[in-house]
């Protein structure tokens, strides 16, 4: 069938396996994990609710897609990145970078 049969179980795991890099990160960069958090939580819980529910969302709708149809729009996806990449930072890419891009998509 090809389809996700849990969004719960996809956003669980990305999440989880992201804390583990980023305690792993933290404790190679700074020595400590919590001994210098001074960011305060209400700040970025926010961002983190909203980021955790879009993931939800986006798994959830992986139910009704076939992995193929995903493949594809996840292939199609490099095209807008580099158009707001030029836009909102300026980026210049190469010829090559355009064509590849768009051997990729097609």
């Amino acid at each position: 069938d090809g389809r996700f049969p849990s969004a719960a179980f996809c956003v669980f795991s990305n999440r989880l396996l992201a804390i583990i890099v980023a305690v792993i990160a933290v404790k190679i960069r700074h020595g400590a994990v919590w001994a210098n958090n001074v960011a305060p939580l209400a700040a970025f819980a926010p961002c983190a609710l909203s980021n955790t529910m879009s993931s939800w969302i986006q798994y959830a709708s992986l139910r009704y897609v076939s992995f193929p149809v995903q493949t594809v729009f996840k292939s199609s996806k490099i095209i807008p990145v580099m158009i707001m990449g030029k836009v909102l930072k300026g980026s210049d890419y190469l010829i090559s970078q355009y064509v590849e891009a768009f051997l990729i998509t097609v």
